[in-house]
């Protein structure tokens, strides 16, 4: 027994030895730095979006339509997921945290309410990717190295928005021939400023003795004050209002089918978003802010390679990504005439070739930017 015993020892060491090895090798997820696919190519990432609402008709939908895009063509590298947070931002801190300890490895979110969450809660998930969409942050608030920040061109869109504006005022169609148009916005911030000045030289650019109309909701929630401040601009001779005003703005569009006159959309296609409806036809145009390309286009590229994206930096997206720009559709087309349609094309042309360089808010004072609007 003793020499059988003896050889069975033999055998048993090295075989202990090479399953402490292997048990060793698959333990844990510590060592990841870019991304759990770089350790397991077969492993799929897990992407979360954290928006308000996802049915906003506007900014938030845009946003979760990409999301949807991503579970759809990118499914073979991603398991995404949106969660709705709710209309009140005081809780949305705890949504983010929930999404991190969740085990995500990317998570993504919008707007300026999120600023301080993005600059606190990366700092304890040093192994996850943040992105934020439409807010920059302070990148000296400590190690944030692994948060992206995307902004858009928003006032070359808002240019274009504009021009149609412009066109649209002394039209035949217009309720009146006064050369005034107007503006909703959700609060006074650069992201809603961006649009306004692009809109403002846009419209002087047609017409120099264009008037616009301005007013702000205070926030992107309130439907019935977006739309009282509608009725008010209609009373002043404004026959087309351009809201940016997230899911507030529906009430400017209310107004313009009440009153007759026009709106403009933002964000999303809100001339699609409200198929079926009766405020469908008062849409002419939308200023988009695709985010459903710039998200869908980040997880595409990290996919590729997840080195590439520039982490702790903030990026730019405008015409040339998609990432902007107009709806040309029939209602434009119908509203508008073939012949400004044209015209307006040529102007998103010169801006893309740089012969048209639109004024960026977010190196403007306030002064200078109240300037544009009411020269």
């Amino acid at each position: 027994m003793k020499s059988v015993f003896g050889k069975m020892s033999v055998l048993f060491v090295p075989v202990l030895a090479v399953l402490l090895l292997l048990l060793c090798g698959c333990s844990g997820r510590s060592g990841r730095s870019d991304s759990a696919k770089a350790d397991n190519p077969e492993k799929k990432l897990k992407a979360i979006l954290c928006v308000g609402r996802n049915n906003d008709l506007s900014f938030q939908q845009s946003a979760y339509e990409g999301m949807l895009r991503a579970g759809s063509e990118l499914s073979r590298y991603y398991d995404v997921e949106t969660r709705e947070m709710g209309d009140d931002p005081t809780i949305w801190e705890s949504a983010i945290y929930e999404a991190a300890d969740s085990g995500a490895d990317i998570i993504m979110s919008i707007a300026y309410q999120n600023k301080q969450n993005f600059e606190t809660i990366p700092l304890e998930y040093p192994n996850t990717k943040f992105i934020l969409f439409d807010q920059a942050i302070d990148y000296s608030a400590g190690d944030l190295s692994n948060v992206l920040c995307v902004l858009f061109d928003s006032n070359e869109s808002g240019f274009l928005a504009g021009a149609v504006a412009a066109y649209y005022t002394v039209s035949p169609k217009a309720a009146n021939p006064d050369k005034i148009i107007g503006f909703v916005g959700g609060i006074e911030a650069i992201t809603i400023s961006n649009f306004l000045v692009g809109y403002a030289e846009g419209a002087h650019y047609v017409d120099p003795q264009t008037k616009i109309k301005l007013a702000y909701v205070g926030g992107f929630v309130d439907t019935a004050k977006a739309k009282d401040l509608a009725i008010a601009q209609i009373s002043e001779g404004a026959d087309i209002i351009f809201q940016v005003a997230g899911g507030a703005g529906n009430g400017v569009i209310e107004a313009a089918a009440e009153r007759g006159v026009m709106a403009i959309g933002v964000d999303a296609d809100q001339y699609r978003t409200l198929a079926g409806t009766d405020l469908q036809a008062s849409v002419i145009t939308s200023s988009l802010k695709r985010l459903d390309n710039a998200l869908f286009k980040i997880l595409s590229d990290y996919n590729q390679d997840s080195a590439g994206i520039p982490f702790g930096t903030t990026v730019t997206y405008g015409l040339e990504q998609d990432a902007v720009g107009i709806v040309f559709n029939e209602n434009l087309t119908n509203t508008l005439g073939t012949e400004n349609v044209e015209k307006v094309k040529e102007l998103l042309t010169k801006i893309r070739s740089g012969e048209i360089v639109v004024s960026n808010a977010g190196v403007l004072t306030s002064r200078e930017i109240n300037d544009i609007v009411n020269r």
